[in-house]
């Protein structure tokens, strides 16, 4: 093998091709914080009026809002070990924060109103478990290397979103399902008897997005997910 140094070693990178880098990375960390700014206003909104219909359509319109910032940060200034984020270690921290807080107001009205099912308790009390036990036994190691990135993980993420999302929805949801069910059956009758089903899609994608926290959250805490991200 030849390991001589040849001749003419390319230039140094030209300062300015980093500077739209630079400029990514800058707001892609702007858009985290936005996230994280966001997750008392949605949390505040639940506890004041959710599941009323209007300040439900607030609600996810929010979280839609923060959602959108996690796809967009990394777009703009790449994963959160990119060179030019200063604070791209906080991405996964605020994704954790927006959800958890999105569940634990929910789960505070719900209970408050005395409708809370184990249906949805059980699925969001081990996501919240997950990210407090992952936290407190390898937070302050990830927070240093960067956390895993599998597919599993991935995955778990975008549905817990998304569930999230639409459990949030469903009040406005179910009455814009219902009206259009209405133009098929008695007005009447379809009003009053509402429709679960986005209700039970929203619990469905929940309950999956469960099982896949509890399966990645021992991946990070054996630290087995370090080796997924190896692989995938």
């Amino acid at each position: 093998m030849n390991t001589s140094i040849p001749d003419n070693p390319p230039p140094s990178q030209d300062p300015s091709d980093a500077a739209p880098q630079k400029v990514g990375g800058a707001l892609a960390d702007g858009l985290t914080l936005v996230r994280v700014l966001l997750t008392p206003i949605v949390m505040a909104v639940i506890i004041l009026g959710w599941p009323s219909s209007d300040m439900a359509v607030l609600a996810s319109s929010l979280f839609v809002i923060a959602a959108v910032t996690d796809f967009f940060d990394d777009f703009f200034g790449g994963t959160d070990r990119a060179p030019y984020r200063q604070f791209g270690w906080f991405d996964d921290i605020a994704d954790v924060l927006l959800i958890l807080g999105t569940l634990l107001a929910m789960l505070f009205v719900m209970q408050r109103a005395g409708f809370l099912s184990p249906l949805f308790a059980v699925p969001a009390g081990v996501i919240i478990l997950r990210e407090f036990i992952v936290g407190l036994t390898r937070g302050y190691e990830f927070s240093r290397e960067g956390w895993p990135e599998t597919r599993l993980g991935t995955l778990k993420n975008g549905l817990t979103m998304l569930a999230v999302c639409i459990l949030l929805a469903a009040p406005w949801l179910t009455s814009f399902y219902d009206s259009w069910r209405a133009d098929d059956a008695a007005i009447v009758e379809v009003y009053n008897n509402t429709s679960p089903v986005i209700w039970w899609i929203g619990q469905t994608l929940l309950w999956i997005a469960a099982c896949l926290s509890a399966y990645t959250g021992f991946q990070l805490v054996t630290g087995r997910a370090g080796k997924a991200a190896n692989d995938a």
